[in-house]
């Protein structure tokens, strides 16, 4: 096609049409250039077919891990809410109680469940791809600043649930030296020779004292995550919204 295009040229310059010559040049040029822009045009749209696959896979990935965070979110704001329930109503035997001491023994060595509910992880893979490959440009400014506003929260929600948490393993760690209770791989289980010649010999008031710090340290954990653990739940079902309808 280009011998053809440069025959034309040089019989034109040899039979000296000068004229027809430049505008032959010039629809040319012309030529090359809409050859270009279309060029141009096919790559775009081989570009924009890429990023649409990329940015619905990323979506089905982000609705995979919102999913995935939404049901233990609200798993875990019904555990908390049942703990708690049970710890004031151990409140209420051991205030009417006319023995109290013994009443907080037997609760702690039979009914109290020393797990504490606390969220330690959310699901943030796809979130952290799209920012460090630098995908997360192809969404919408409104639906970056969701991300990073669901981001944030979840930062925050981890750095206080670590905190209440390191505070009450600590409590639980200076409650377990003296007191054996129900745990996996505790040498003293329960209603065991060992474990009775434990109980029988401590001081009830001590026992009451740790073990009420104990049970002070989970309602300080479970307060702070009834604060951040809705919000959570609400500004990630909200996301969840978002992006179920752009699909």
């Amino acid at each position: 096609m280009i011998k053809f295009f440069r025959k034309i040229r040089y019989n034109l310059m040899d039979q000296n049409k000068t004229g027809k010559y430049l505008k032959y040049a010039v629809g040319e040029i012309v030529l090359v250039v809409i050859g270009i822009l279309i060029a141009l045009q096919i790559n775009n749209w081989n570009e924009s077919r890429k990023n649409i696959k990329l940015i619905t896979a990323y979506k089905k990935s982000l609705i995979e891990n919102l999913e995935q965070d939404s049901i233990v979110i609200a798993d875990r704001i019904n555990q908390i809410k049942s703990d708690i329930i049970k710890i004031e109503a151990f409140e209420e035997r051991v205030s009417n109680a006319q023995h109290p001491l013994d009443t907080i023994l037997k609760i702690a060595r039979f009914e109290y469940t020393f797990n504490i509910y606390i969220s330690y992880h959310y699901e943030k893979d796809t979130y952290e791809v799209l920012n460090s490959t630098g995908h997360i440009g192809l969404f919408s400014n409104n639906l970056i600043k969701k991300l990073k506003e669901l981001n944030s929260l979840q930062d925050r929600a981890l750095f206080s649930s670590s905190q209440t948490f390191e505070t009450y393993r600590n409590n639980l760690s200076s409650y377990s030296r003296k007191y054996p209770f129900s745990f996996r791989n505790n040498l003293i289980k329960d209603n065991t020779i060992a474990a009775s010649e434990v109980w029988n010999n401590i001081s009830k008031s001590e026992h009451a004292t740790e073990f009420n710090a104990l049970v002070i340290a989970k309602g300080d954990a479970y307060r702070l995550a009834l604060d951040y653990l809705p919000r959570l739940k609400k500004k990630t079902n909200e996301l969840l919204s978002v992006l179920r309808k752009d699909k």
